[in-house]
């Protein structure tokens, strides 16, 4: 059962996926639909082939799709939750590497700040309502699972 004051945690946990979804979304929609004004905005080049390019994009908008369901029910996903912060800690690691070792432009360090930032506040969150990771990767319940769909 969860007490009150873990409810709040838990709708600020939902509220932090919501704007990580809105960014992601964001930044998914303006590549694959405005891919030449997007490349301006950040300062890069497109990539050849654009195909790379599509593929990012559709890839942060089903991240952003998947964060809107965490958004709406942040403790029965609070499994997908976790897999979803540590994938925004490594996205923010592959950016920082990139840019570090002139892979990428410096306009990456922005968005893996930004990724990292999202992964702090998704991890104390996920902390403050679960009380631990382990206990939100232990809310995940199968069809099978002898309480499934008890509350």
């Amino acid at each position: 059962m969860t007490t009150p004051n873990r409810g709040r945690w838990w709708r600020w946990l939902g509220r932090s996926f919501l704007a990580g979804a809105l960014l992601d979304l964001g930044f998914g929609l303006a590549v694959l639909l405005v891919p030449g004004p997007a490349a301006g905005l950040l300062g890069v080049t497109l990539v050849d082939p654009a195909v790379y390019l599509d593929l990012n994009g559709l890839f942060l908008v089903a991240l952003g799709g998947i964060y809107l369901l965490i958004f709406r029910q942040p403790q029965r996903l609070a499994p997908v939750a976790v897999v979803a912060t540590w994938l925004r800690f490594a996205g923010c690691a592959l950016f920082a590497a990139d840019v570090a070792t002139g892979r990428a432009d410096p306009v990456f360090a922005l968005i893996a700040a930004l990724d990292g930032s999202l992964a702090l506040i998704h991890f104390f969150l996920l902390r403050r309502a679960a009380g631990s990771l382990v206990n939100a990767l232990g809310r995940w319940e199968t069809p099978l699972s002898p309480n499934a769909g008890e509350e």
